[in-house]
């Protein structure tokens, strides 16, 4: 029986009896999506970049780890110097160091800076962020996400920043040994140019929706891909989900973004993609956990208890 809390708002998806159910919104605001109770921690699931210090899940973020406990078997939360809106300090990364210590091999922090929040920061204020993520490596299990943003970013000014802190923190990454997490929203192809002047071991390239050809380019240098809800309305990452090898790719739901049902997404809903991704390849949910969680694991080194 639906419990009686989440009878208020309910969304189901349209994928035989499978129901995604939502937390009923506080005044003004927006559901949070959940699992049924039934659907438990039976399979090897990780999401594999999510946002839990953003707004949205912030605020509701002991029920979000709960359930995320529930179902998952690690979450890899990114950091970044500030959330929605710009605060002194760099709260958000922060925030991400401090629930990581406190879910000790569950949470995992990578801590970067978002192309779109570059032209909020001066010069000062980066190269302070750069040193803090520097002091900070042994915290975090990856540097990103990181990248640029030609959607967002348009004037040439603020691209050519974008970039310059974009290279930095390559370098970072390459003196520290560490994966990278790459935005690249509609600047593959520069993204692309840019990696092949590092030697970097792991590079992941997240919810990326560029063309096949870059795809292909990138697929072939040994990147990895990380694919959310976006697979079913998205061609790019469809046929990524569908035809790339499984051992190239990892599960993510971009929390609080990109829900499945509206309103404000979780970590849970890697379910959600997990069990797209299957039904693309004809493949069982068992499969498609066991290969894309291991591959998580050793993209990032992180450390299960199941294994």
């Amino acid at each position: 029986m639906m419990p009686a809390c989440l009878s208020v708002q309910q969304a189901c998806l349209g994928h035989g009896n499978r129901l995604c159910l939502a937390l009923p919104p506080p005044p003004g605001g927006v559901g949070i999506l959940m699992l049924p109770e039934y659907i438990s921690r039976s399979l090897v699931m990780i999401d594999a970049h999510c946002h839990l210090t953003y707004p949205g899940l912030w605020e509701n973020l002991p029920q979000v780890i709960n359930e995320a406990k529930r179902v998952l078997d690690a979450v890899v939360t990114c950091g970044l110097p500030f959330d929605q809106v710009k605060e002194p300090g760099f709260p958000g990364a922060m925030r991400a160091l401090e629930l990581a210590e406190i879910h000790k091999n569950f949470i995992h922090v990578t801590l970067g800076l978002h192309p779109t929040q570059v032209g909020e920061m001066s010069d000062e204020e980066v190269e302070s962020y750069v040193e803090f993520v520097a002091a900070n490596c042994g915290r975090i299990v990856g540097i990103g996400e990181i990248g640029l943003d030609n959607y967002w970013i348009k004037s040439e000014e603020e691209r050519g920043k974008a970039r310059r802190v974009f290279l930095e923190f390559l370098e970072l990454a390459e003196k520290l040994d560490k994966p990278v997490v790459i935005h690249s929203r509609e600047a593959e192809s520069e993204v692309l140019d840019i990696l092949s002047s590092f030697s970097l071991k792991k590079v992941l390239m997240h919810s990326f929706t560029g063309n096949m050809t870059t795809a292909k380019a990138a697929l072939e240098r040994g990147y990895f891909f990380s694919v959310n809800y976006r697979l079913t309305n998205t061609k790019t990452m469809r046929k990524i989900a569908k035809n790339f090898p499984l051992e190239s790719i990892l599960l993510e739901t971009d929390a609080p973004f990109l829900s499945p049902t509206g309103g404000v997404n979780t970590p849970v809903s890697v379910r959600i993609v997990a069990e797209e991704v299957a039904k693309l390849r004809g493949l069982s949910l068992e499969v498609v956990d066991e290969i894309t969680a291991r591959n998580a694991v050793e993209f990032f080194g992180l450390r299960i208890r199941r294994w």
